[in-house]
């Protein structure tokens, strides 16, 4: 195994604690994925578990197909279409997260659109679009290749989607900023609900936002101060 192979994968197994910790991936569903730094047309992705409970042997390595290529008797997530699809039409993007965050899921349902509101949702400035447009056979899970191809489409350029009724997807240019975003926009999702029980709140602009990205969050030290902040939380919790 190549070292940049071996540090992806132990990073996904740490970012999966991580969001559990985090509220994130809170429950027994939910999955983060992270593209394979020495092969663009693979990803690596847990098996079919509970984040909370993945190691390293249940990372699985899987094509832009969502063919899952290590040999085990162990089931894959149903949902990896997600990934797969998203990583086939955005090059860019280098990792992956599907939650369904409580924080969220009322933006999913309601007239009333995610919008950065303070330094936490600065890397939604280009928006959160809904997607709303389910193969109701499959349980409005995103499970067949059209559907999560649709979904890619759906997202396009922009960091993260919202489903109607289901949950988020929230991408990355690397697994850290993956993380760091999944966590800020639930945080800001919570002080968006917070702020329309008072009154109408004053949105960031979209140059305020998108300098705030760049200027704060796309910084390796702000990216490297939060991951450790949140691996240190880990070892505390196992005391």
């Amino acid at each position: 195994m190549g070292e940049l192979r071996e540090q992806a994968i132990q990073e996904l197994v740490k970012a999966n604690k991580i969001l559990y910790s985090e509220k994130v991936l809170f429950e027994a569903f939910g999955h983060i994925s992270v593209r394979n730094p020495e092969n663009p047309n693979e990803f690596f992705l847990s098996r079919s578990l509970a984040p909370m409970s993945v190691e390293q042997d249940d990372i699985f390595t899987y094509d832009l197909e969502g063919n899952c290529l290590t040999e085990s008797e162990k089931k894959s997530y149903a949902e990896r279409v997600i990934h797969s699809e998203i990583y086939k039409h955005n090059p860019d993007v280098h990792s992956v997260c599907h939650n369904h965050a409580q924080a969220l899921m009322p933006f999913t349902v309601l007239d009333i659109p995610y919008k950065p509101l303070s330094h936490y949702g600065a890397m939604f400035y280009e928006g959160v679009p809904v997607y709303d447009d389910y193969d109701v056979s499959d349980g409005m899970l995103i499970r067949n290749k059209e559907e999560g191809e649709r979904v890619a489409r759906c997202l396009g350029q922009k960091r993260a989607i919202l489903l109607r009724g289901h949950g988020v997807i929230v991408t990355g240019e690397s697994l850290r900023k993956c993380v760091m975003n999944s966590i800020f926009m639930v945080i800001d999702a919570e002080n968006q609900y917070n702020a329309l029980k008072l009154g109408q709140p004053k949105y960031l602009s979209y140059e305020e936002a998108r300098t705030c990205d760049k200027k704060t969050w796309n910084m390796d030290i702000s990216q490297e101060r939060a991951w450790n902040f949140w691996c240190s939380k880990l070892e505390l919790n196992k005391k």
